[in-house]
């Protein structure tokens, strides 16, 4: 087993005291550099600079960044069975409208078209069956009751009002109306008193749940869905409100046709037998108008199919730029890297014939490997950026609303729109984020992915009084501004304190304390000798960033203090407010 050498104590002491010299070696170095630079700048002194106040229009805004994207591109489905010979354009290609994309076989398509007909022999088929098909052409009541509501009048569509009623009428079985009320003192068989607009009528606590109580009153009079208000019988204690329902109700319905007339009015009673509405124009029954539809699909489907054929290809619909082309072997889609697509049918809904009015095509994803059978073109007339807006501020956008962006690669500032916003809102680090897109109208120059600055404008303030923000003093409470300076001294004096409104990197708006004309002295911050030399030496000429105080670091600040510069918590998106000239 080998042994430790052991290290002598001579030794170490050695090692110590050499240690011990070059870090006091190192320590003097910094020591004479720091006064060298002191005394080198120690006799610069900082002289104080006026400025009038002046009188300019500042605004607040919302500003964020974001990336360009291709808005308005559409795909255009290749109908499934129709076999591609050659694909002729390529992603990137500058197509017309007109132009051939790609040649196809024309066996395919006939295959295609005869498959179609086919089809459309079979509904015309049960077209004759569900014409011969009538609804009844009197609605009558089969039990007695009372009529409390009637949604429709002469002329309604029976399907339209079903769809959004629900009911044609709506009669009351058992001679009661309801109303429910928070639980309250009351007990079951209590007796009350209902309030209903004008009229008070006798009611009766039904039941009592676990946090409603129901009261029965008649249903002779009582207005269904008119707010009532349940009170002692004495009138002196109110229990509660709520909305009058139909205690028992039995709603009348049918499915097609179209009323001829109405045989009954509210609160009318009606026995079992009585002709409630006449209907007119019953042999169009919901099937029948479904199967039309369906038929109308299938037409529109085989004449684009017959203009293929005639064609013998596939023809651009639209002039614009390709973002997408389908292989011939049938493997994934070839995509532009930086396209979006809107999902939208060029040739009819086609795509798929065992699910007519729905299209197979789904929009061309670069990151997956989803096989569509599509080509994508984009018109290139929009191009639209989302940016995160924060809580704070989305309430003060809307649609419609104008915004400048700037194309950071072109170095180009154009006109844009708020088309949409996304008040869903996602949480990132604590921070609710909200995303707003703008579309602008294309340029020579724009492509998609690229970097731009979105300012939208929210306030404008007109003919305010402002100063740079270096003038402004902060006592923590208050601001103040030095309105006199003695050259002798190099001292700043005059204190007044003034009220801020908004401000940015360069102004302060002033609402009170100043006006126009008014002179102020100030200095910009200070650095200390030794900072101000290294950052010399590695080229900086001025530091720009500005000690104030918390809350404002030169961006927008209301008064009262928050500071506008917050994490729009979406990718590398940010929003803030400021203001500018």
């Amino acid at each position: 087993m080998a042994r430790r050498k052991k290290v002598k104590k001579s030794t170490i002491v050695k090692i110590i005291v050499i240690v011990s010299i070059i870090v006091g070696a190192a320590a003097a170095g910094i020591i004479y550099a720091r006064k060298y630079v002191s005394k080198k700048f120690a006799d610069t002194k900082q002289t104080y600079t006026s400025v009038e106040a002046n009188v300019q229009d500042l605004s607040t805004r919302v500003s964020g960044t974001g990336t360009l994207l291709d808005s308005d591109t559409e795909d255009y489905e290749i109908p499934e069975g129709i076999d591609i010979d050659e694909v002729i354009a390529e992603v990137g290609d500058t197509v017309e409208k007109g132009q051939t994309l790609a040649k196809i076989n024309t066996n395919s398509v006939l295959a295609a078209m005869y498959e179609v007909q086919a089809k459309m022999d079979a509904i015309d088929k049960q077209l004759q069956k569900a014409s011969e098909q009538k609804a009844a052409t009197t609605i009558k009541s089969q039990v007695k009751g009372r009529v409390k509501a009637i949604y429709v009048k002469k002329n309604s569509n029976v399907i339209s009002t079903m769809t959004s009623k629900n009911a044609l009428m709506i009669l009351s079985l058992d001679g009661y109306m309801s109303v429910e009320i928070d639980n309250c003192d009351l007990k079951a068989g209590a007796k009350v008193k209902v309030k209903s607009g004008s009229k008070t009528y006798n009611g009766t606590v039904r039941t009592v749940g676990e946090s409603k109580t129901k009261i029965v009153l008649t249903d002779n009079g009582p207005v269904l869905g008119a707010e009532a208000t349940v009170k002692s019988t004495d009138g002196k204690k109110t229990y509660g409100t709520g909305k009058l329902e139909v205690n028992s109700p039995l709603s009348i319905v049918s499915y097609a046709g179209k009323v001829s007339e109405v045989k009954v009015k509210v609160n009318q009673v009606v026995k079992k037998g009585k002709v409630l509405l006449k209907l007119t124009s019953t042999s169009y029954t919901a099937n029948y108008e479904a199967l039309i539809k369906e038929r109308k699909e299938l037409a529109e489907d085989l004449a684009e199919l017959l203009k293929i054929y005639n064609d013998g290809a596939i023809l651009a619909q639209m002039s614009g730029t390709i973002k997408a082309v389908p292989k011939t072997d049938d493997s994934e889609t070839t995509t532009s890297s930086s396209s979006t697509s809107s999902s939208q049918s060029g040739y009819g809904n086609y795509g798929n014939y065992g699910n007519y009015g729905q299209s197979s095509s789904t929009s061309t994803d670069t990151s997956s490997n989803t096989k569509t059978n599509v080509f994508s073109i984009c018109p290139d007339v929009k191009m639209t950026v989302e940016v995160s807006v924060d809580e704070t501020d989305i309430l003060s956008i809307s649609k419609g609303q104008s915004a400048d962006v700037t194309i950071d690669s072109l170095e180009k500032t154009v006109k844009g729109t708020i088309t949409e916003i996304d008040k869903s809102g996602t949480t990132t680090d604590g921070t609710v984020g909200y995303t707003a897109e703008i579309t602008i109208d294309k340029e020579s120059g724009m492509l998609s992915g690229m970097s731009c600055t979105v300012l939208i404008a929210v306030t404008e303030y007109k003919n305010s009084v402002t100063i740079p923000v270096e003038a402004l003093n902060n006592t923590g409470s208050s601001y103040f501004v030095y309105t006199t300076y003695d050259p002798e001294t190099n001292t700043p004096g005059g204190m007044v304190e003034v009220k801020v409104g908004i401000q940015n990197d360069s102004y302060a708006q002033i609402t009170e304390g100043l006006k126009e004309g008014d002179t102020v002295w100030y200095k910009e911050p200070e650095q200390n000798p030794f900072e101000r030399y290294m950052n010399r030496s590695n080229g900086n000429n001025r530091n720009t960033s500005r000690n104030r105080t918390p809350g404002n670091n030169g961006n927008y600040r209301p008064q009262g203090g928050y500071s506008g510069n917050r994490n729009g918590g979406s990718g590398n998106r940010t929003s803030r407010r400021s203001s500018g000239n």
